[in-house]
């Protein structure tokens, strides 16, 4: 689920206007794929996970000499605002229209050599083994139907000595709530099978941490334990072996 926290000037007015019509169909589709639609839609997702971006940002540390991808990348907001320093930036989407906003937004760095952004499958990346230094992916992992093989893939993609940050799932001590808007893989739940995912995968020096969905906002947080059952969202790392 997107987290929430605090609503201010245009995003208040966005969220009001995704309230009014959440029931229509094509949004109502939209939400259960965790993602809304449109460049203002971008957006508000954008300002809506802020703080776990910048938790993503602050526990991978990127560097000049890094070449990132991001899996899920939307309409490449951590690729652009948060990732900008690394040598080389990349994206992926099953969204065409996300792909083509995040194409608009990284066009400078496109044009330059330095980005690349594509439509695909998470499970099929469609890169040469050893590509990256470091890949990312937030927001996402509940919805891939196969999490092993996009674990697997990512994996492949890495060089030896890249390292690997996932959001996975959150802090749910009785498991994910049953209202959530998709279905929810029980590793998500759990810490030591997302250990355990990451390690299959072939992956050494798992970390896991946890932080809060609205970093320092409160009512951010209440919200969070309000729609999802957790206001902590669990922050995967590892390395591939060298």
């Amino acid at each position: 689920m997107k987290r929430v926290t605090v609503l201010t000037g245009m995003a208040f007015a966005g969220a009001a206007v995704v309230g009014a019509v959440a029931a229509r169909g094509p949004l109502k589709a939209h939400l259960s794929e965790g993602t809304l639609p449109g460049r203002f839609g971008s957006w508000l997702n954008s300002y809506l996970n802020g703080p776990s971006y910048r938790l993503m940002a602050a526990a991978l540390a990127p560097t000049p000499e890094d070449e990132v991808l991001d899996v899920a990348c939307g309409w490449g907001e951590f690729l652009l605002s948060y990732a900008n320093q690394a040598r080389l930036v990349a994206g992926i989407d099953v969204s065409k229209k996300k792909v083509a906003l995040a194409r608009q937004r990284l066009a400078a760095r496109i044009a330059g050599g330095t980005a690349e952004v594509v439509q695909g499958d998470a499970g099929t990346l469609p890169w040469v083994e050893a590509t990256f230094t470091a890949v990312t992916c937030m927001d996402a992992f509940p919805f891939f139907s196969a999490p092993d093989r996009v674990v697997a893939e990512v994996f492949r993609v890495l060089r030896p000595g890249g390292r690997m940050l996932m959001q996975i799932g959150m802090r749910w001590p009785d498991g994910p709530p049953k209202h959530m808007p998709h279905p929810v893989s029980p590793l998500a739940g759990d810490e030591v099978a997302s250990r355990r995912l990451v390690e299959d995968a072939g992956f050494r020096e798992v970390t896991i941490t946890y932080g809060r969905v609205g970093g320092e906002n409160r009512l951010g947080n209440a919200v969070s334990r309000w729609t999802a059952g957790s206001d902590e969202l669990r922050l995967v790392g590892a390395v591939k072996p060298g």
